[in-house]
């Protein structure tokens, strides 16, 4: 059974295996968005890149996402 992102973030707490698989999962995403970086530059920047991804996923609070009322009332007061 396949787990949901949602599921290895909340995992990846505890479980650098979890934390893994969520990098795994951005690869592709990671590679294109470094795709027109210059080579010499490339692999310092895919490092960084993967830092900073694995700092935010460990200090992602999942138990204060929120809901759809509360996320549309913030958006109407930064417009």
């Amino acid at each position: 059974m396949m787990a949901t992102l949602y599921s290895l973030v909340k995992n990846s707490k505890i479980n650098s295996d979890a934390l893994e698989e969520v990098m795994e999962m951005f690869e592709p995403k990671l590679s294109k968005a470094v795709a027109y970086t210059a080579a010499n530059e490339k692999d310092d920047l895919t490092q960084e890149l993967k830092i900073l991804m694995m700092k935010c996923i460990q200090l992602y609070d999942l138990d204060n996402i929120p809901g759809f009322w509360e996320f549309r009332e913030k958006i109407h007061k930064i417009n």
